[in-house]
């Protein structure tokens, strides 16, 4: 098992050293630029845990080079698979899927204010989302619905350090709410994880606390779209959800997207998001998640046990 402690890992560490199976072989290995390449072992079984193609680069490429050298019987979520969901390649890997919209997304460096502003004239879309790839839970992120806004940014330094323009697409439902549903894929499976709901575009797991903590009408509304999507979307969209996983190629990896005129609107497809507890974990008020989170745990534990 191949790891670097960094931002965005595949999330899973706890689950497998807590079960005693899992726990009992395996062991967990932190890499660097140093780590010298192994000789070859047929027999080993390798996960790698770097999940995120912005701010793991260097260390992807590394752990992709230690693979090539051990030829593992099985190498579960490939570097080279990681790299196919980075901020501005994913539009490109998930092109042209019937059912399926994906956002415009560019890369731009900006070194100051003036090619700042150059950068978001050239892509050219209002409203735009503003971002530092690499980053998640909504940090380093801004919407700005027309370049007078850009005015906000001039004396920040997270956007001269790099950046992603997305095209905005609003998916607001006929009560005004914004949705963030998140199915997992695990070993080309598709599950239903949960929906948070809120009146604010920007939506990650702490966003609960917007509303739904407060509204039992929208949590009911969860659990019911999260039963629907397990007896019947995801079975009736499952040439949908294949193409995203043999395009992505990922063994284990996340799907958030709103579901919009009945396509799916995709913010973001990678192998970093959280599936197993947190955000809801211990909290009464969404018990009704937890047999999607045990039926997620069966699945990786199922998938790991059989390679």
């Amino acid at each position: 098992m191949v790891t670097k402690e960094l931002i965005g890992v595949v999330p899973i560490l706890p689950f497998i050293t807590s079960d005693r199976t899992l726990a009992a072989h395996s062991r967990s290995v932190v890499v660097d630029q140093r780590t010298k390449l192994p000789p070859p072992d047929p027999l080993v079984h390798v996960f790698n845990l770097v999940g995120d193609a912005d701010s793991s680069i260097n260390s992807l490429h590394k752990i992709q080079a230690i693979i090539n050298a051990m030829q593992p019987r099985r190498c579960f979520n490939k570097p080279v698979d990681v790299f196919k969901t980075s901020r501005a390649r994913l539009p490109k890997t998930l092109a042209n899927i019937p059912g399926c919209i994906i956002p415009r997304t560019e890369t731009a460096d900006p070194k100051n204010f003036s090619e700042l502003q150059a950068a978001c004239r050239k892509f050219n879309e209002w409203p735009v989302i503003v971002r530092s790839p690499g980053y998640h839970g909504g940090d380093n992120m801004l919407l700005l619905t027309d370049e007078s806004q850009l005015d906000g940014l001039k004396d920040l330094s997270w956007p001269y350090e790099g950046i992603c323009l997305t095209q905005f697409v609003d998916c607001r439902d006929d009560a005004g709410l914004y949705q963030r549903i998140r199915v997992m894929m695990v070993d080309g499976a598709a599950y239903a994880r949960q929906c948070v709901y809120s009146d604010r575009w920007k939506i990650h797991t702490k966003s609960r606390v917007d509303l739904m903590d407060q509204d039992i009408g929208l949590r009911h509304r969860e659990e019911q779209l999260l039963a629907e999507l397990r007896d019947r979307v995801l079975k009736d969209r499952a040439p949908l959800f294949q193409e995203i996983y043999h395009r992505i190629g990922l063994d284990v990896f996340g799907i958030d997207f709103a579901l919009v005129n009945d396509q799916i609107v995709i913010f973001e497809a990678n192998a970093c998001m959280r599936f197993l507890g947190r955000g809801t974990a211990s909290n009464p008020l969404y018990a009704y998640t937890d047999s999607y989170k045990k039926e997620l745990g069966v699945a990786l534990k199922k998938m790991l046990v059989r390679a």
